[in-house]
């Protein structure tokens, strides 16, 4: 019982991720300076529940793969917002879930992993239901270029967001033993190092951009605190789609009925391929 309520606390403060997300690109925020402070509450937070390891502790290839994924994160949020703007937020949170599958193929590949059909039948799906992403229909030639380039920013979202994933995979494969509180040190550390200084850039962060920044950065802790108590748990056959589709459902939900958001019937079809092809690739 008490792994169902640390999944459904997770599902819901990972949604709460990216509804703020949503928030801070309708209000047009400075991203910079609302990225800042959410990495200043996630390192302060860090400090709070004593997990901060000086990152001395942990080799030079993990202070590598810590500042890799630190830019990853930054880059994430960055792409995040972008596809937002170009395909709302429904879409842009179901790419992010999507790009599961290339952490997976990356293990399959790399690691030479067992699969079974139905993670293979998943990957499938999740590349080719792609095109169905597009907030407007992919056409070739001049009339197509607002499309595509509204499906970039999506398609890059995917592969970053997916990249990342693969990183923590490389960790746990090459190096398991690393000290966790000085990786997320390190990751937390590089992210904020590259966003600080947009707070002294222009004028002072608004109250809203405070505020919201604040939010970000709280439910971002809360989402990890609480998905790590759901993995000690719960396996992760269950966890990991479970969390996809629940976060999913409610940014859909939150896309149409708070800021209203239209979507293509392709694109009703995407989201419903997607969630299938991530619950076949969580298949064991």
């Amino acid at each position: 019982m008490r792994g169902i309520t640390f999944l459904i606390l997770t599902v819901i403060f990972s949604s709460g991720v990216a509804i703020t997300m949503k928030v801070a690109n309708a209000n047009k925020l400075k991203l910079g300076q609302f990225l800042a402070i959410n990495y200043v509450v996630c390192l302060l937070a860090l400090l709070a529940l004593r997990t901060w390891q000086p990152p001395s502790q942990n080799s030079i290839f993990i202070w590598s793969l810590g500042i890799f994924v630190g830019v990853m994160y930054v880059l994430s949020l960055w792409l995040f917002n972008r596809s937002i703007s170009a395909t709302g937020l429904a879409l842009s949170t179901t790419l992010m879930r999507l790009s599961s599958a290339l952490p997976t193929l990356g293990s399959l590949i790399l690691f030479a992993e067992h699969t079974n059909p139905y993670q293979v039948l998943g990957l499938i799906l999740a590349f080719a239901c792609l095109p169905l992403a597009s907030k407007e229909p992919i056409r070739f030639g001049q009339a197509g270029i607002e499309a595509w380039k509204g499906m970039l920013w999506g398609l890059l979202l995917f592969a970053v967001y997916g990249l990342t994933d693969f990183t923590f995979k490389i960790q746990a494969e090459l190096e398991p033993l690393a000290n966790p509180g000085s990786f997320m040190a390190t990751i937390f550390g590089t992210a904020l190092l590259l966003t600080f200084p947009q707070l002294f850039k222009g004028t002072r962060p608004s109250k809203q951009c405070l505020s919201w920044g604040v939010a970000l950065g709280t439910t971002n802790v809360l989402t990890t605190y609480f998905w790590i108590r759901t993995l000690t748990h719960l396996p992760g056959s269950v966890a990991y789609p479970t969390l996809a589709l629940g976060v999913i459902a409610i940014t859909t939900m939150a896309s149409q009925l708070i800021w209203r958001e239209k979507l293509r019937p392709a694109n009703y079809a995407f989201l419903a391929l997607a969630s299938v092809s991530v619950l076949l690739i969580n298949l064991s």
